[in-house]
């Protein structure tokens, strides 16, 4: 049994999953995110504004949670503003130890900017010890500008649709499913468009846990960093034309890497496998 979760002391966190987790009893990026939250003793809320099919998300994410050991778990969907500002949400996210936003259409989460709901969030991450995740659509939706579509083999503004996002990390601009959709393109078109944020490419069944100005890699997969902070654009005459982009640094991190986020600085961790033990 994990130790009792007790608020005092603790540093809000953020776990940014680029999908396709995990979600079997044991492993994975969804048992980071019980034990960040408080292990048995967490209170989750998942909200399922994003998707299309919010029962059977809850219905997954309930007996996932239960399995990991967590039996308070309740489904926000927040369809609208109203809802988003409304005082029973506001009361059901204030007792929350960990808060869920899962996979979707991550448009619809638009509707949650600089809401209530969006306001005590940020609040309780930085002062109350709140741990957000997000999942896919949930996970674009945690930087100051989330990405809302785009696709295409070139770096090029018709590559990439930018909207505002729940400001909840800044300077930051998250794509997920990355390499398994091949949305590098689409990442460095976003961050042609906004050099000073730093793009955060994720793939399936991998996360970041983020806190105190940096992110740990964790999961199966890699986590792709575009720095262009340096970097010179020559923008195309047309949005379909390519730019080009010169000095761009990537970074390729697998779990037990981590980076910081203020200085831009890569750290090598642990990436032994359990066969190296």
């Amino acid at each position: 049994m994990k130790e009792k979760y007790d608020d005092a002391g603790r540093k809000g966190r953020l776990l940014i999953i680029g999908g396709a987790e995990n979600r079997t009893c044991g492993a994975g990026a969804l048992e980071t995110f019980v034990e960040l939250s408080g292990g048995e003793d967490a209170r989750v809320v998942v909200i399922t504004t994003a998707t299309e099919v919010p029962e059977e998300v809850a219905e997954e994410y309930t007996a996932v949670f239960g399995r990991l050991g967590v039996s308070a778990v309740r489904e926000l969907r927040l369809l609208g503003r109203a809802a988003a500002d409304s005082a029973a949400t506001l009361r059901a996210l204030d007792s929350a130890t960990g808060v869920l936003f899962s996979g979707g259409d991550q448009s619809r989460i638009r509707t949650l900017v600089g809401s209530k709901t969006n306001e005590l969030l940020k609040r309780r991450l930085d002062q109350e010890g709140l741990v957000i995740a997000g999942t896919s659509a949930g996970a674009t939706a945690m930087g100051h500008w989330m990405i809302l579509g785009g696709h295409g083999h070139e770096v090029a503004a018709s590559s990439v649709k930018v909207g505002p996002g729940l400001a909840l990390l800044d300077n930051v601009l998250i794509d997920m499913h990355f390499n398994e959709r091949g949305r590098l393109p689409r990442l460095m078109s976003g961050i042609a468009l906004d050099t000073r944020l730093l793009g955060v490419g994720i793939d399936e069944d991998t996360a970041i846990v983020v806190g105190d100005g940096r992110f740990e890699v964790v999961g199966t997969g890699v986590v792709t960093v575009v720095d262009a902070g340096q970097s010179t654009v020559a923008y195309a005459a047309s949005d379909h034309e390519p730019m080009a982009m010169f000095d761009v640094s990537l970074h390729l991190l697998p779990a037990g890497c981590a980076f910081q986020m203020h200085d831009k600085l890569p750290e090598i961790g642990d990436m032994r496998g359990p066969e190296d033990d």
